[in-house]
C-alpha cells in the first residue's frame, strides 16, 4: 500500500512539474506595433563644399595653380567672417591620368590631376548671397551646399520619444478592440526587427524641403529640415 501511494504522489509531483515548466515556456501574449513621428526645424547654418580641381602635364604647374585658388578661397575669411573652426582644407590629392582606349585599357599619359576640397559654414543666412558671389568670383570651382540646424540633435531625440508615444497609443488602441490591457515594454527598437541589416541612420531620414525662390530677389531662401523618426516596440497583454 505504501508502494502505492508513494507511485501516486511521484505521478502528481511530476505532472505539476511538466505543467509549470509547460506554463513557463509557453510564451506571453503581446503586441509589436510601430511609431512615426516626423519633426521640422528652421535651418540655422549652410555648409559649403567646394572643390577645386586642375589638370596639367606639368605637376608643378597644377599644384601652383592649386594652391592660388586655396589662398583666394581662404583670403575669403575676413570678409565673411568665418570663424576660425568653420573653414577646413581637406587633403591635397594628386593622381596621374591617363587616355583610354575604346575597350577601356589604359593608353598614354595625359595629365596630372591636382584637387582639394574645402568646406565652409556659415552661421549668419543671411548673407547667403554673398558668400555665393564671393566664392564664385574668388576662383574656378566646383561648389554646393546644404542647409543644417545645430538644434538636429535634440529635434532627433523629441522625434523619437514622439515616436514612442505613437506606438503606445497605437498599441493600446489595437489591444482594447481585442478586450486586453497593455502589460510591460518586451522589446525596443530603432530599426525594424525583420531586417537582416540596418545602417545606423536607416530608421531616421533627414532631408531640407526644396528651398522656394525668393520673388523679390530670384535668389534660394531656406526650406525647412525634416527629422523622420520611427521605432518599433512589442508590448506584453494582459
Amino acid at each position: 500500500m505504501a508502494r502505492q501511494i508513494a507511485l501516486l504522489l511521484t505521478l502528481l509531483l511530476t505532472l505539476v512539474v511538466g505543467t509549470l515548466r509547460a506554463e513557463e515556456a509557453a510564451p506571453p501574449r503581446s503586441i509589436s506595433v510601430s511609431g512615426t513621428a516626423l519633426m521640422k526645424a528652421a535651418p540655422d547654418q549652410v555648409v559649403w563644399h567646394i572643390q577645386l580641381t586642375d589638370f596639367d602635364k606639368d605637376m608643378r604647374k597644377a599644384k601652383q595653380r592649386n594652391d592660388e585658388k586655396i589662398e583666394a578661397v581662404l583670403a575669403l575669411r575676413k570678409p565673411l567672417d568665418i570663424g576660425e573652426y568653420d573653414l577646413d582644407t581637406g587633403r591635397l590629392s594628386i593622381n596621374r591620368e591617363y587616355e583610354r582606349t575604346q575597350r577601356g585599357e589604359r593608353g598614354p599619359f595625359k595629365h596630372y590631376r591636382v584637387s582639394r576640397s574645402v568646406t565652409i559654414r556659415q552661421t549668419d543666412l543671411k548673407r547667403f548671397d554673398e558668400y555665393l558671389d564671393r566664392l564664385v568670383a574668388s576662383s574656378e570651382m566646383e561648389v554646393s551646399f546644404g542647409f543644417e540646424s545645430s538644434q538636429i540633435h535634440k529635434l532627433r531625440a523629441d522625434t523619437r520619444l514622439r515616436a514612442m508615444n505613437e506606438a503606445k497609443k497605437k498599441a493600446g488602441d489595437m489591444a482594447r478592440v481585442v478586450g486586453a490591457e497593455l502589460g510591460k515594454v518586451l522589446a525596443i527598437n530603432e530599426h525594424s526587427p525583420n531586417q537582416r541589416y540596418v545602417s545606423p541612420m536607416s530608421n531616421a531620414s533627414f532631408s531640407h524641403s526644396p528651398p522656394p525662390v525668393d520673388a523679390a530677389s530670384d535668389r534660394f531662401v531656406p526650406g525647412a529640415i525634416s527629422v523622420q523618426v520611427s521605432v518599433y516596440v512589442t508590448f506584453e497583454l494582459k
